[in-house]
């Protein structure tokens, strides 16, 4: 969830599944699940949706998320639309210490000879989380700016800065046309991620061809250290979908081509999603749809 404001945007009732494979090379076994579910709502005047991710940091730990959201939907002129979205959520840090290797549990000649029971350090949490967002769309224009972790959780006991979720921040425009004959849709896109000294610009466009979605966008991380530029790595990411009635498939790869901090070349992410989308036979009430992107 990078912003609420967009709950309900699409009109019909959708629902996404992704699941992401980072650095698969490195067997690190860094992967996420994400799923969510949205609908414009007459009665409401807006989109609500529900959502929840789990992030796998490997073997040992995981943070799984889990909110609603809200998106008022407000018709300004007669072809300028704003949005204003609130998320809530909580977040649990789970910590499998059974997983923990420890000095006393390597033995020189024979490896790993048993588990960690007596690991006491922190143990699970749950922390409340906010996030807020507006969108404003203005024909086939469409922009927003959420911020989120507003609550800051500690994401450790010891509540030390440096366990603090930091803020993110994010900016998004892009538009979506159908040139020539209106069989090929076209949809380019550029985000901006700001969560504490680290930054994200990713950039692309993705097409559609009667039942088929093709994308291509690149994208660069890196961190600014007391005003100075340091680290960081750019990836490029092919991505194509298919799309059969309600149900749409897509696939996406990023291959990392630089990084002056990035040891290990090659993949960088894997991602498989599927979108399924229900007619809504309130339809007609909707007052703007945004296709964002979906790729």
């Amino acid at each position: 969830m990078y912003n609420p404001a967009w709950t309900g945007a699409a009109g019909n009732t959708v629902m996404n599944l992704s699941a992401f494979s980072f650095l698969p090379a490195g067997g690190f076994g860094l992967r996420s699940v994400y799923a969510s579910a949205d609908s414009y709502i007459p009665l409401l005047h807006g989109g609500a949706g529900i959502w929840m991710s789990d992030d796998m940091t490997g073997e040992v730990m995981n943070d799984f998320r889990a909110g609603g959201s809200y998106a008022y939907h407000l018709r300004a002129g007669r072809d300028l639309f704003f949005n204003a979205g609130l998320t809530a959520s909580m977040i649990w840090r789970g910590i499998r210490s059974g997983s923990i290797i420890l000095p006393d549990d390597i033995d020189p000649f024979r490896g790993v000879i048993g588990g960690s029971s007596d690991y006491t350090g922190p143990g699970n949490i749950a922390r409340f989380d906010l996030g807020v967002g507006v969108s404003f769309a203005a024909g086939p224009w469409y922009g927003g700016l959420s911020v989120m972790h507003l609550t800051r959780p500690y994401l450790g006991d010891d509540q030390q800065d440096h366990n603090r979720l930091r803020r993110l921040l994010n900016v998004t425009a892009g538009s979506s046309f159908t040139p020539g004959n209106g069989k090929l849709t076209v949809g380019p896109y550029a985000t901006l991620s700001v969560q504490g000294s680290d930054l994200t610009v990713h950039a692309g466009a993705e097409a559609g061809y009667g039942d088929l979605l093709f994308g291509l966008s690149a994208w660069h991380s890196f961190s600014v250290e007391a005003k100075e530029y340091s680290g960081g790595f750019a990836a490029v990411q092919p991505a194509v979908g298919w799309s059969v009635g309600s149900v749409k498939v897509v696939l996406s790869y990023s291959y990392a081509i630089a990084g002056n901090s990035f040891a290990i070349g090659g993949t960088a992410i894997v991602r498989a999603g599927l979108s399924l989308t229900f007619n809504n036979v309130e339809k007609r009430r909707v007052i703007h749809i945004i296709k964002l992107p979906l790729l």
